[in-house]
C-alpha cells in the first residue's frame, strides 16, 4: 500500500508539469499571433527613415498602401492565390515504343497460276497434240511450243504437262489424268 500513495504525488508533479508546459505552448502562440503582420499588405509597405518628421509618416504609409494595391498587383495575386496547388499526378510511365521489325526482303517472284485445264490429247503418226482449256476458248499444243508468248509446254514425262513460265524460268504441272 505504501507504494501506491507514493504514486500519487508523483503524478501530481508530472500533471503540474504537463500543465505548465501547455501554459507555455499557448502562451507563445499567443505572443506570436499578436507581433506577426496582420496581412501580406503590412509586408509591403515602405518602411521610413528616421529623419522624416512624424506629420509626414501617415501621408507616406497611406501612398504606401496605395501603391501595393495596385490592380496589376492585385490580378497577379488573385491568379497566385487561384493556382491549383495540389493538380492531379500520376506515377504511370508510358512503355517505350517498340522497336521497328527487322527488315525482311521482299519474297522472290513467283510464276502465277497456270491459267489452262486438261481437255484431251490425240496422237497420230508419232505426234501429241494436247488439248487444253483457257477459260472457255480451246488451245491445242505440242511439246515444245510457247503458249501466250511465255508458257513453253517442256517434253511430257508420265501423267504430267510441265510447263515453263519464261519471264522467270519457273516450271508448273498440270494432270492429265492418264
Amino acid at each position: 500500500m505504501t507504494e501506491v500513495t507514493n504514486r500519487a504525488p508523483d503524478n501530481r508533479r508530472r500533471r503540474s508539469v504537463l500543465y505548465l508546459a501547455l501554459a507555455g505552448v499557448v502562451a507563445w502562440s499567443a505572443w506570436l499571433a499578436v507581433n506577426e503582420p496582420a496581412s501580406d499588405a503590412d509586408t509591403d509597405l515602405v518602411g521610413v527613415s528616421g529623419s522624416a518628421t512624424r506629420a509626414s509618416r501617415p501621408a507616406v504609409l497611406a501612398q504606401a498602401v496605395v501603391d501595393a494595391t495596385k490592380p496589376q498587383e492585385t490580378a497577379s495575386r488573385l491568379a497566385l492565390a487561384r493556382a491549383n496547388l495540389f493538380p492531379e499526378q500520376t506515377w504511370f510511365v508510358a512503355p517505350p515504343p517498340p522497336p521497328p521489325p527487322p527488315y525482311e526482303p521482299p519474297p522472290a517472284p513467283q510464276a502465277p497460276a497456270l491459267p489452262f485445264s486438261y481437255m484431251g490429247r490425240w496422237q497420230e503418226a508419232g505426234q501429241t497434240t494436247y488439248y487444253l482449256a483457257r477459260g472457255a476458248l480451246p488451245v491445242s499444243v505440242r511439246a515444245g511450243q510457247v503458249l501466250d508468248g511465255v508458257w513453253r509446254l517442256e517434253p511430257v514425262t508420265g501423267g504430267l504437262l510441265n510447263f515453263t513460265y519464261l519471264p522467270l524460268d519457273q516450271t508448273r504441272s498440270l494432270r492429265t489424268g492418264d
